[in-house]
């Protein structure tokens, strides 16, 4: 009887634990994702023509920022994370009207640029980008943002990697995330080594 009685306490126990702790985890993640979205509105509320300057100052928490945003998505199932990345930047700009006067973006393109169009450049049929500050500056955002560009052009959603080669090519040497201008990604640029890359800019020969 005494063994019966300690095995109903100890379920009882379990029980009143999880109950405990799952809601207090819960509220943890709804407190760590409420505290992205606030910090990413933030960081990309800052004008351009600032960037350079508010990360001289606030470095520091901006890295932080990037390396929480890591952790977090570390814990969700890798074919959701851009859709949790969406969210989190879903409304992170309140003007629509995006920086370069476009009246709106196809798809969710203004949750992660504020501008994008099609050109011809170099003889080159060309996809022109000016990201927010959050896709310049971090992994998961920047690649949330590919995500978004796949969905609404067919070359990118087509590319053999050569696109692909160009944006991530302007991640990596985006100065302080601010500093590079627009991203220009050419359809039918060849795909080149990483120092290729480097040396022509982006937009390889």
């Amino acid at each position: 009887m005494r063994n019966k009685f300690k095995m109903v306490f100890m379920a009882l126990t379990t029980l009143l634990v999880l109950s405990n702790f799952t809601p207090a985890s819960a509220a943890a993640e709804s407190k760590e994702f409420e505290y992205l979205k606030e910090s990413i509105t933030k960081i990309d509320a800052v004008p351009f023509e600032e960037q350079e300057q508010y990360y001289k100052e606030n470095g520091e928490w901006i890295n932080e920022v990037g390396e929480r945003l890591e952790a977090y998505l570390e814990k969700v199932p890798e074919k959701k994370q851009n859709d949790v990345v969406k969210s989190l930047l879903g409304d992170s700009f309140t003007s629509k009207s995006g920086t370069f006067g476009v009246a709106s973006l196809s798809g969710n393109l203004d949750e992660y640029f504020n501008d994008v169009w099609t050109q011809t450049r170099n003889g080159y049929y060309t996809y022109s980008m000016f990201p927010k500050w959050s896709v310049r500056l971090w992994g998961p955002t920047m690649e949330a943002a590919w995500d978004e560009l796949e969905r609404n052009y067919y070359y990118i959603r087509n590319d053999n990697g050569s696109l692909y080669n160009q944006y991530k090519c302007h991640w990596d040497y985006d100065v302080f995330g601010a500093l590079a201008g627009s991203w220009d990604l050419e359809v039918g640029r060849p795909i080149v080594s990483g120092t290729e890359m480097f040396t022509s800019r982006c937009n390889p020969e």
